[in-house]
């Protein structure tokens, strides 16, 4: 078994989100992207995101 590491990162500014970070980054576990019919930047979303309370 090859085992390798990876290490990823999502930019985002989105500081009411409670998987934001103080460094600008996504912290969750797993993101997705939502609209599946997006023709365009403009049309897509973060599904992930939550509010902080």
């Amino acid at each position: 078994m090859f085992e390798t590491e990876e290490k990823c990162c999502v930019k985002c500014s989105v500081k009411n989100c409670v998987h934001h970070s103080p460094e600008n980054l996504c912290k969750a576990e797993s993101i997705e992207v939502g609209n599946s019919t997006a023709c365009c930047q403009s049309e897509t979303c973060c599904d992930t995101f939550r509010a902080r309370d």
